[in-house]
């Protein structure tokens, strides 16, 4: 069985739920799995998605989420319907079929709206009868996701992306509520004592700043604001990419001679770091979500407005699972009623612990896994 991921890179968390998927499909003998990245050989959209689009987002990310919506709703009452996303589709089907044609995959596996639709039309086109999974990828429904319709399966985030999806008409004997994938990594046990050696940490309660990969908000700001006024907590601080970050605060550090902050840069054990943190003050992609979620983390949420984490943010509120903070002054009182221990804080813990879906992973690689099954 051969297993064709197609991902995007716009920030970090298309990638990491294909490559959680793709990691565990690669233990079972005979599954062959190849990742591509859709505009991996389109230099211009690639550079568009990548650096025009991602910086547009994470300037105006309302303006962008209105644009979206205002697209949408034009499309809906034009005599072409779906003009706006069926320009990202005509393009994207010339790059999907020249993966297919490649790689010849028995199933695709796929978190982009776009990338199903142009499978859709494919097999309209009889030019492939390939099967495919859509992975809805955030806690929000996607425009245009009622014009998928050849799926084998359509893999939900949460029962509330469920309901709507059979609001929208779909069909329920398709649909699994099996979650966002994470890294297997995530749920195995950690030896925090082994942990703090590795690291050279103390043995103290942490909380755990991190941002995504690229790094998004300011770190340093939040690092002089609190450093003082934790007594008995020593801050970890996730920089990722972002250079500029980390060699603020190395400099802040420094100059102030302080013992309870330790910085770090891009790192591939957030999930010792989680595992040996109380609190985390992070953004809201979904796979970070998910991942701190099965850590039972008290999770402050930064409402950076990023697109579409703006829904995931909505989606946490909802929930009453974190405590969502626009400023520093916010960000001290969801401090103190996290290390308050009251019911209130036991509560959004609670509930916050509940986003990860157990063995999300795993589900998805079994139901993938199946259709080859079926087709013998």
């Amino acid at each position: 069985m051969r297993v064709l991921f197609i991902g995007l890179k716009v920030g970090a968390g298309l990638i990491s739920i294909c490559q959680s998927v793709k990691n565990e499909l690669e233990k079972t003998e005979g599954v062959e799995t190849d990742y591509v990245d859709i505009y991996s050989e389109n230099e211009k959209m690639a550079k568009f998605s990548s650096e025009f689009y991602y910086k547009l987002v994470k300037l105006f990310p309302r303006l962008v989420a209105f644009g979206q919506k205002f697209a949408y709703n034009k499309s809906l009452k034009s005599k072409e319907k779906h003009g706006f996303i069926n320009n990202d589709v005509k393009v994207c089907k010339e790059e999907v079929l020249k993966f297919i044609n490649r790689y010849k995959p028995d199933v695709i596996y796929t978190p982009m709206n776009f990338v199903a639709i142009a499978l859709d039309k494919l097999i309209d086109e009889g030019k492939t009868n390939v099967k495919y999974v859509y992975q809805v990828p955030d806690f929000m429904l996607a425009y245009y996701v009622q014009l998928i319709r050849h799926c084998s399966f359509l893999v939900s985030s949460c029962e509330e992306i469920t309901n709507l999806l059979v609001e929208h008409g779909f069909d329920k004997e398709k649909i699994r509520t099996f979650g966002i994938p994470i890294n297997p990594k995530f749920p195995q046990k950690v030896d925090r004592a082994q942990v703090l050696k590795k690291m050279n940490f103390p043995d103290k309660k942490f909380i755990l700043i991190s941002n995504g990969g690229a790094g998004f908000a300011n770190n340093c700001k939040i690092v002089k604001h609190f450093y003082d006024k934790i007594v008995d907590y020593y801050l970890i601080v996730v920089n990722g990419k972002n250079k500029a970050s980390e060699s603020e605060i190395n400099s802040f550090i420094k100059e102030n001679n302080i013992k309870n902050v330790i910085n770090l840069g891009f790192v591939d054990n957030m999930n010792e770091l989680m595992a040996i943190s109380d609190i985390m003050i992070g953004k809201c992609g979904s796979s970070t979500l998910c991942e701190a979620s099965i850590n039972h983390l008290k999770y402050i949420a930064l409402d950076n407005n990023l697109f579409p984490e703006i829904k995931n943010i909505e989606f946490l509120k909802n929930r009453q699972a974190s405590i969502v903070v626009k400023n520093t002054k916010e960000m001290s009182e969801a401090l103190k009623l996290c290390i308050s221990g009251s019911d209130k804080i036991k509560a959004i813990e609670k509930n916050f612990s509940k986003i990860n879906i157990e063995n999300s992973t795993e589900k998805i690689a079994q139901l993938i896994l199946s259709l080859e099954e079926n087709k013998n």
